[in-house]
C-alpha cells in the first residue's frame, strides 16, 4: 500500500500516552497513530448525503462514552409527552390548526434525533466491528 508522510505536532502529554499504548501493543507509536485514525475515520456507506457524512464525521471525534450518551438519548420528558399527545390526536385526526405547527416541529425534533442516534450507533459498530475502541484520552 502506498503511503503518504505527513509531520505533525501533538500536544506532549497526548504523544505520552502514544508511546505508553504503543509499548503495551508492543508496536511503534506510528502504528498506534494510523490506527487511531483508521478508527476514526471509519469507511462510510457511499450513498450518504454530504450533510450525513459531515455530520458522521463530526460524531467520529467523539469518545464512546458520549456515543452510547447520544445514541441512548430521548426528546425531554415535557416535550415527549406533548409529542405522544399530538401524535394520538393526529392519528384520530383532532389536531387544531395551531397544534399542527407544534406537531410538525417535534415530528422534526424527534426525527433529528432519531438520525443522530443512528449515526452515533453507526460509529459504535464500526468501532466494535473493526476492535477499535477509541481510546478515552485528554
Amino acid at each position: 500500500m502506498e503511503t503518504i508522510a505527513v509531520q505533525l505536532s501533538v500536544p506532549k502529554p497526548l504523544y505520552q500516552q502514544l508511546e505508553q499504548t504503543a509499548r503495551l501493543a508492543q508496536c511503534n507509536v506510528q502504528d498506534v497513530m494510523v490506527s487511531a485514525l483508521e478508527t476514526l475515520v471509519s469507511s462510510l456507506p457511499e450513498h450518504l448525503s454530504r450533510e450525513d457524512t459531515a455530520e458522521i464525521a463530526c460524531l467520529a471525534l467523539l469518545d464512546d462514552e458520549t456515543l452510547r450518551t447520544i445514541a441512548e438519548a430521548f426528546l425531554p420528558p415535557a416535550q415527549h409527552r406533548r409529542f405522544t399527545t399530538l401524535l394520538r390526536k393526529e392519528e384520530k385526526g383532532r389536531l387544531h390548526p395551531g397544534e399542527r405547527e407544534e406537531w410538525q416541529r417535534l415530528q422534526h425534533a424527534y426525527l433529528r434525533l432519531s438520525h443522530t442516534k443512528a449515526k452515533a450507533q453507526f460509529i459504535l459498530a464500526q468501532r466494535t466491528k473493526t476492535g477499535k475502541s477509541q481510546v478515552e484520552a485528554r
